[in-house]
Order: structure tokens, then sequence, then C-alpha cells
């Protein structure tokens, strides 16, 4: 149950977060979502070509290219190897989330993967690029796949998830 308890508030936590960038919805054909980067293209690296993820369930594609990133956890905060967590999405509704201990290329287990409020779940994770660093900086590419719960439903309703990634900050 405890499990169940974590994923819930890293959804949570996610959602608020996110929630607080707030954007003006562009009209895009039906079925797809597409987050332009901040400030028409603005800096930092955070812009289309740059950071994406893309993420498929139920037949639905949705590309992320604003507000992804990725944060390194330390060994010392995610003992015992630490972690990897990827995140984007500009509202609750479009929020993605993944986070698994990640420690250079490979595949690896994801402990948590969180699509909108309402579908949390596990899976893998391969990674084809890695550079990323204890400050967040370097570059993580690859590809993820996973199985979701609802948990807005009955709690039992399962969903395929798989997608890819690749950011560069």
């Amino acid at each position: 149950m405890n499990k169940l308890y974590y994923k819930l508030f890293v959804v949570l936590f996610l959602g608020v977060a996110i929630s607080g960038c707030k954007l003006d919805a562009p009209v895009y054909p039906a079925d797809t979502i597409y987050t332009p980067p901040a400030g028409g293209g603005g800096g930092g690296g955070n812009t289309a070509s740059s950071r994406t993820i893309t993420y498929t369930v139920d037949g639905k594609s949705t590309t992320l290219k604003n507000n992804v990133i990725f944060q390194v956890y330390t060994p010392e905060q995610k003992p015992p190897d630490g972690a990897i967590q990827i995140a984007g999405g500009a509202s609750v509704t479009e929020l993605f989330s993944l986070l698994a201990n990640i420690t250079g290329k490979g595949t690896f287990n994801a402990d948590i993967i969180a699509v909108g409020t309402s579908l949390v779940g596990d899976g893998t994770v391969t990674v084809t690029e890695y550079s990323a660093t204890a400050n967040s900086k370097g570059t993580i590419a690859g590809t993820f796949t996973g199985e979701l719960i609802d948990i807005s439903g009955d709690g039992e309703t399962k969903k395929t998830v798989t997608g890819s990634f690749s950011i560069k900050m």
C-alpha cells in the first residue's frame, strides 16, 4: 500500500507544480497535444528540438515539448544508486513523469510512470544516450513501456503506455 501512496504523492506533487505554469491553449487537430516552447522559442535549451517526450496510451499519442526536464537524484537522495526523474507537460491533463534508477545506458525498471492525474504504474525504460550529471545537466534519451492503472476508476483497469524521450539541458 505504501508504494501506491508514493505513486499518488508523486502524481499530485507534479500536478501542483505543473499547474502553476499557465499557457493559452492553442488549437490543434483532434487527438494531438503540442505545447510550443515558452516565450516563442525561449532560451536555455528548452526548445522543441532539445526537449521532447512522446507517449501513446489507448492509441492516442501525445508529444510534450514544453516544461520537459530531467532531475538527477544522487545516491544520498535515493539510495542505493540514485535515480533520474523525467517529467513534462504544461497542464495537469497532459502531465507525464517517469522515475527510475538510471545509472547510464541500458535497460532499467521504471519505479513510477504517471500520465495525467489518474494513470499510474511501472514498466521498463531503455536509455540509449546518457551524459547526465548530478546538477541535472547533460543529455538523456531512450524509450519506455509500461502498464498503468486508472486510479480514478476501479483501480484495476490497466492500460499500456509506450513512448520515447530526448532531453538536452
